[in-house]
Formats: structure tokens, C-alpha cells, sequence
């Protein structure tokens, strides 16, 4: 847990994780959690290259999975935080994310950087 503290950050914010002793309930169940004091919310947190495009692909693209909510701040983090957990998962379906964090070095680029597939055409 104290790799993950000191090499993710929080889905929603981007901020950073800290390790805190959760009390569930007054009967003696608490453990300890990953916690963004930014969100005050427990958080299994994301690596911070996902974390980025992902804010990079919601910006972009105006992207909104959540459109049946009212669009504000909340929401733009639920969709950076939605965005996320579908790069996570190709990521580790690609092979390229473990438990231990990224296999390799992703450099950060803009829509700007990618071809219009449109060039070239008549």
C-alpha cells in the first residue's frame, strides 16, 4: 500500500494519496485505506500517466459519459475518474500495467499531435 501512496494519485482530483486508518463502524471494524484529503473519500488512486490523459481525453473531446447530470465540476471529475478506469484496464489487458505500475514510459501529447486521418484524402 505504501508503493501505491507514494506512485498514484487520486482518479477524481489528480491529488495526492495518504495512507489513513478508517473507522467503518463503532463496533471495531477500521483498517487502513489509500484516502484523497483533496476528495475526502477513500480512493484506490490511478497511476499518474492515466491520470493525464484521461483529463487530457475529457478536455479534448468533451467528453461526457454522464450526461444525464447536471454538468459541473463533480461531473468532470466523475468522467475523468470514468475515463480512467477504461485506459486502466486496457492498460493491464495490453499488458503493459501490473500491480507494480507501468511496464513502460508513456509520453504525454495533445489532439494536436495526432494526424488528421482526413489528409491526404481528395
Amino acid at each position: 500500500m505504501k508503493e501505491r501512496e507514494k506512485r498514484c494519485c487520486c482518479k477524481h482530483c489528480g491529488g495526492p494519496l495518504e495512507i489513513r486508518v478508517i473507522i467503518f463502524n463503532k463496533y471495531g471494524g477500521a483498517g487502513a485505506e489509500l484516502f484523497c484529503p483533496s476528495c475526502e473519500k477513500i480512493e484506490f488512486g490511478t497511476e499518474p500517466e492515466i491520470y493525464e490523459a484521461a483529463k487530457t481525453f475529457v478536455d479534448e473531446l468533451d467528453f461526457n459519459y454522464f450526461h444525464d447530470l447536471e454538468e459541473n465540476d463533480r461531473t468532470y471529475k466523475l468522467n475523468i475518474s470514468k475515463v480512467c478506469e477504461i485506459l486502466s484496464w486496457g492498460c493491464k489487458n495490453w499488458g503493459i500495467l501490473d500491480k507494480n505500475g507501468m511496464k513502460i514510459s508513456l509520453s504525454p501529447y495533445t489532439m494536436q499531435d495526432i494526424p488528421d486521418s482526413s489528409e491526404g484524402k481528395p
